[in-house]
């Protein structure tokens, strides 16, 4: 018996076998208010590519479901990843982002599956899609460049990588 082969990893917010970044309002898998997901009690892990957050509670909030069985994502990218919680009422949200070929944790929370969570996350995944936006103006982000999320989810330490650190440092210092 044959099987067809795993569809190559996909980029976040992208089609599944393609390379490209994610184009500008979602990419090809749409975008999904996050809370009509937060309705839904995660069955396993799941990775969200933030598309849209304006506005005070209630407002725009909009992610990309990452698809693929080896979801990327690039430079420049914020990132939700939704798991179920340690217990039947939680669910574990953590935000990330990509920078320089690098996934950086930026939260982590343990919270009640009231699906109140996305607007308890609001400020943060806010503040990391401005800080993101501010960067890419003066560093390159390595927007064109994937990051397998689940393998750097393992190693990922907080901080901005080097190559970013040092590029930030040196344009301050102009």
């Amino acid at each position: 018996m044959t099987t067809a082969p795993d569809p190559a990893p996909a980029a976040a917010g992208a089609a599944p076998g393609t390379d490209a970044a994610p184009a500008a309002g979602g990419g090809a898998g749409g975008q999904v208010d996050v809370r009509s997901l937060a309705r839904q009690r995660p069955g396993e892990a799941m990775w969200l590519l933030v598309t849209e957050i304006n506005g005070p509670a209630g407002e725009v909030f909009t992610v990309a479901i990452v698809p693929g069985p080896q979801p990327r994502g690039f430079g420049g990218d914020v990132l939700l990843r939704v798991a179920p919680g340690t217990s039947p009422q939680a669910v574990r949200v953590t935000a990330w982002t990509v920078a320089a070929r690098v996934l950086i944790p930026v939260a982590a929370w343990d919270l009640p599956d009231d699906g109140g969570w996305p607007e308890r996350i609001r400020a943060t995944v806010a503040f990391a899609m401005s800080t993101m936006t501010e960067l890419g103006e003066h560093v390159g982000l390595g927007e064109l460049d994937p990051v397998d999320l689940d393998a750097a989810a393992a190693t990922a330490v907080p901080g901005l990588p080097w190559p970013l650190a040092a590029s930030s440092q040196a344009a301050a210092a102009r």
